[in-house]
């Protein structure tokens, strides 16, 4: 049995033992792979001022040759890792072990020695264990986000698990890259020779479920092999052995110029931030060295640099009081990042023109440029804008992972939404045309009685029947065309949804046997689409046109009698199709792109009065195991805006 088995199996039988039992063999499964220089104890901790904590159900402290009395309390300068133990975690329980975790790691510590570039660390791994929960991971989360709200980010639990379920923990992410490896907490000092390293603290929602004893033990070892070198610990990757690779990204958090991780601004989240493009720094004959660029970062800036050129030799010329605590990372042979610097964009601009004066080298200006163009005169605060544009493709980001992949089902996602947004702004010029003309008929403005004849000084009827006319072309191409295109590029065939009654008919019995959810909702979906087509259909084949506007007099007024579309006032016609066909939309493409994702995550429905402001989505991503209630496909009559 490999040791990453023996870990699955002694998690397994965790999830199953009696509460009483579960400290105790916790306990005992730590020490069966933790060995010299390590001890296990339940006690206090006491720091070099006195302050202690209560007792802490699991303490790992190094001792050595030391003596060490765990019978009183441990000094907090050995421990190196604690472990509060739930037998059941929820919002209240959570608030409590989060504590106990907080008092352990604000415990002052001695700054750690100097290694020489050997990682190191004197910080305490906060760990809190749970055999099961009363809530999902996403609710844990949540609250999570909201404690650490309040508290410094030293004092933050790194590791939280439910046996059999899933481990939140934060993961590192650098600026344009996807995750890398666990973010584990610095050591106590960190921050006073050097300014803190620029990447992303990620929030992540792990899937592990049997695995979760494994990814916990592995974040435990690989701390404990760096807090005390030479430990005799088991290496972490064969503990990983088998554990998914899942993980679901939660929000993010970034150092500051104090070494505190804050939360990233939402103006610098993807869908919202425009970057700046990178310059080039050539030769005097044009030859391309590198690229650099500037990023702004929390309360300073980051420097990016692409190419051969070292990045520190170019950031000498900066101020020599910012160059002093700057530092470079490199996450990949081509990539060089700055540390978190003190510096706006003119100080980057500024430092750019001394290179350039005191080197042979060139700065210009990139070739390529963005095009931005406006899309709409809505932005991520509208529910269209976020859950038609922005949610359906932050959910195709989790099923498409290759570039080329996600380009196909762009192209065709795009060919839906522009006819959905022509359908969508022939709608309100449709309403708007015909409010205002019986408005201003009713009102007396444009409309008369003479003698016994009825005067208007206003033809509506071209516009309003070039208007349903583009409607019913660009929502038809929409629906039909685009949908059935892009659900076949998702292995879902609704070809037959457009077909002759017994064809369709024999399509919904097919698809039931795969599919019951979307077989049932395309029945109900057939009442409206099929109105909305032939209306569609009978201009071409029959020459439809939309009934010109009548009028009739009453009481001494005129009033204007609406045109109708299948049996139904126009303007209600095409405002119904619309809500319908959003709806559709979203809803399909969601359902077909759950279908596609692994078997650890899923989708669920964010509630309406939890969607954030300025960008509320509908839906977000989930864990099967412990995650929140998966969202399943079922066919709704209530708005757009209100689902």
């Amino acid at each position: 049995m490999t040791i990453a088995e023996e870990i699955r199996s002694i998690g397994e039988e965790l999830a199953a033992v009696s509460g009483n039992s579960f400290t105790k063999r916790l306990t005992q499964a730590i020490e069966r792979f933790v060995g010299w220089p390590y001890k296990i104890t339940s006690s206090r901790i006491r720091d070099v001022n006195g302050t202690k904590t209560d007792i802490i159900d699991i303490v790992v402290y190094a001792c050595g040759d030391q003596t060490v009395d765990p019978s009183e309390s441990v000094p907090a300068d050995n421990v190196a890792a604690i472990v509060v133990v739930l037998e059941v975690i929820n919002p209240e329980s959570l608030r409590d072990a989060y504590e106990r975790v907080r008092s352990a790691k604000r415990l002052r510590k001695a700054v750690g020695p100097d290694l020489k570039g050997a990682a190191s660390t004197t910080a305490t791994l906060g760990i809190i264990f749970a055999q099961r929960s009363a809530v999902g991971l996403d609710e844990l989360a949540k609250e999570v986000e909201r404690l650490n709200s309040g508290s410094p980010s030293r004092e933050w639990p790194d590791v939280i698990g439910v046996a059999d379920i899933g481990v939140l923990n934060y993961a590192v992410q650098f600026p344009g890259s996807s995750l890398s490896g666990d973010y584990m907490p610095p050591s106590e000092g960190a921050f006073t020779k050097a300014n803190p390293a620029a990447f992303y603290v990620v929030a992540v929602m792990r899937p592990t479920g049997p695995h979760t004893l494994n990814k916990v033990m592995a974040l435990l070892v690989g701390h404990l092999a760096i807090f005390s070198p030479g430990a005799k610990v088991p290496n972490f990757i064969q503990i990983l052995e088998g554990v998914p690779k899942t993980a679901v990204t939660l929000p993010g958090y970034q150092y500051n110029l104090s070494g505190e991780l804050a939360p990233v601004p939402r103006e610098f989240y993807r869908d919202r931030l425009l970057p700046t493009l990178p310059l080039r720094i050539e030769t005097k004959n044009g030859q391309l060295l590198s690229t650099i660029q500037f990023l702004p970062w929390q309360d300073g800036g980051v420097i990016l640099l692409r190419g051969k050129l070292p990045l520190d030799g170019i950031m000498v010329f900066l101020d020599q009081q910012v160059f002093r605590r700057a530092g470079v990372l490199r996450p990949d042979s081509d990539l060089q990042i700055s540390y978190v610097l003190p510096i706006t964009a003119k100080d980057f601009e500024e430092m750019l023109r001394r290179f350039q004066r005191q080197s042979n080298m060139v700065v210009r200006l990139a070739k390529e440029k963005f095009v931005v163009q406006k899309m709409s005169d809505e932005g991520a605060t509208s529910p269209y804008i976020a859950r038609l544009f922005m949610g359906i493709l932050r959910l195709r980001d989790l099923v498409y992972l290759e570039e080329r992949d996600r380009d196909k089902f762009d192209n065709l996602f795009e060919a839906v939404s522009s006819q959905l947004t022509d359908a969508r702004t022939a709608v309100r010029e449709i309403i708007s045309v015909w409010e205002i003309h019986a408005a201003q008929v009713s009102a007396g403005d444009i409309a008369r009685v003479e003698a016994q004849a009825i005067h208007i000084n206003e033809n509506i009827d071209k516009p309003l029947r070039q208007l349903v006319e583009g409607f019913l072309n660009s929502a038809v191409r929409a629906l039909k065309h685009g949908m059935q295109s892009l659900a076949t590029e998702l292995r879902t065939d609704i070809g037959f949804l457009f077909k002759k009654q017994n064809t369709f008919d024999n399509g919904i019995a097919a698809l039931r046997l795969r599919d019951p959810l979307l077989a049932d909702y395309l029945l109900q979906v057939r009442s409206w689409s099929e109105p909305l087509i032939t209306a569609r259909n009978d201009i071409e084949h029959t020459g439809w046109t939309l009934p010109r506007v009548t009028y009739r007099e009453t009481n001494g007024s005129v009033l204007a009698n609406e045109p109708e579309v299948r049996g139904r006032p126009v303007s209600d016609f095409v405002a119904v199709s619309l809500d319908r066909l959003c709806c559709f939309v979203e809803e399909v493409t969601v359902h077909c792109l759950q279908q596609k994702m692994t078997s650890e995550i899923s989708i669920a429905e964010i509630p309406i009065g939890d969607r954030i402001p300025e960008a509320p989505e509908r839906f977000r991503v989930t864990v099967v195991a412990g995650g929140s209630p998966r969202w399943e496909l079922s066919y709704h009559d209530a708005k757009f805006e209100d689902v």
